[in-house]
């Protein structure tokens, strides 16, 4: 496939010149033997100013190239055209005039006027203009194609170092978490604190191998998930229930690292943990119309907490979008007086 980055400019240039000038000698050498009955010196007279047309268009790019013309502002290229335009259509008939005259001329009474001269001159000034409009308008696109790509490299760069910069706050969010359960039960309970330990390993390893990356399987995702809700079952004890609905079709689809364990944080810290008696989280996954459904159901309500920074949550979305743009949207909203439900939709077809 041909790109910007593996044009090869010069080559293209050649191409066009080769190419342009012959259509042009075609054209118009067969125009103008139609009405001398073909007669080779029309043909040679054609050729003469052609082969002379493509030398001296060569070397006005060489001069255009060597002064940078390119990065000029409109109007200042334009006047430098203009005059480059006549001086070169001069040249050039003071080349072919006497040439085609003297060896290729038809008609041999015909005199050469100034008023001849000037109109030969004329033309050759529009061809030359035209050449220039033809090459500066093919660089425009070139160049305009160049920085079309450089901003999407850009702009991946930057959507690159996003997702690294959200990796680095999540990590820590969980993990500040868990080490403030494990501080609690160091004392008062060793084994369970011991048994907590091993449970974060596993969370700490999930991270190292999968977090890198930018999507990982939903079965590698419920893996640190219920590594997360035994960790947190033990210091909850009978005030968390867990249950899982997961469709077999949706384990192998993508989403993001640590996008449903961060749902699940939050419903135990902002639900499950507030309520004396516990609750239940239900996690469910779904396939509707080439989109997977995510969704994550906890016991209690949605309430703004003043000593939250909700970093976790905002991650999450940010990162759903990065990767799968708006249709991925994070929604988190109260289903009924009992229970809230956080949910986030990932198309399949990207």
């Amino acid at each position: 496939m041909i790109t910007i980055d593996n044009i090869d400019r010069n080559k293209l240039y050649w191409i066009f010149q080769l190419f342009g000038w012959t259509l042009f000698f075609i054209i118009y050498s067969l125009m103008a033997g139609y009405f001398t009955n073909f007669q080779w010196q029309v043909f040679a007279g054609y050729l003469n100013t052609v082969t002379v047309g493509f030398l001296l268009t060569h070397f006005y790019r060489m001069y255009i190239k060597k002064h940078e013309w390119v990065k000029l502002g409109i109007f200042k290229l334009a006047i430098r055209v203009l005059m480059a335009s006549f001086f070169i259509a001069m040249i050039w008939a003071l080349i072919i005039l006497p040439i085609n005259k003297t060896f290729f001329n038809v008609e041999k009474s015909e005199e050469l006027t100034w008023f001849i001269v000037l109109v030969i001159v004329f033309n050759l000034s529009v061809m030359t203009l035209g050449w220039s409009l033809i090459y500066f308008l093919f660089q425009l696109f070139i160049n305009f194609k160049k920085s079309e790509v450089e901003k999407w490299k850009l702009e991946a760069a930057v959507k690159d170092a996003e997702l690294i910069a959200l990796k680095s706050q999540v990590n820590p969010h969980f993990i500040f978490n868990s080490l403030n359960n494990i501080r609690s039960l160091v004392i008062e309970n060793p084994e369970k604190a011991r048994d907590m330990i091993t449970h974060l390993s596993g969370l700490l390893r999930y991270s190292i191998q999968f977090n890198n990356m930018e999507r990982v399987s939903l079965e590698h995702e419920l893996e640190i998930v219920q590594n997360y809700l035994n960790l947190e079952s033990i210091q909850l004890e009978d005030r968390l229930n867990y249950k899982l609905e997961i469709k077999p079709e949706t384990l192998e689809l993508k989403i993001p690292p640590m996008a449903v364990q961060l749902l699940v944080e939050n419903a135990i810290k902002h639900g499950i943990a507030n309520l004396p008696q516990g609750g239940i989280i239900n996690i469910k996954s779904s396939l509707e119309n080439d989109t997977l459904i995510v969704e994550v159901i906890n016991s209690g309500q949605i309430r703004k907490c003043e000593d939250s920074t909700g970093i976790g949550l905002k991650n999450a979305s940010d990162r759903l979008k990065l990767l799968f743009g708006k249709l991925s949207d994070l929604k988190i909203e109260n289903l009924d007086s009992n229970f809230v439900s956080a949910k986030f939709k990932i198309p399949l077809t990207q």
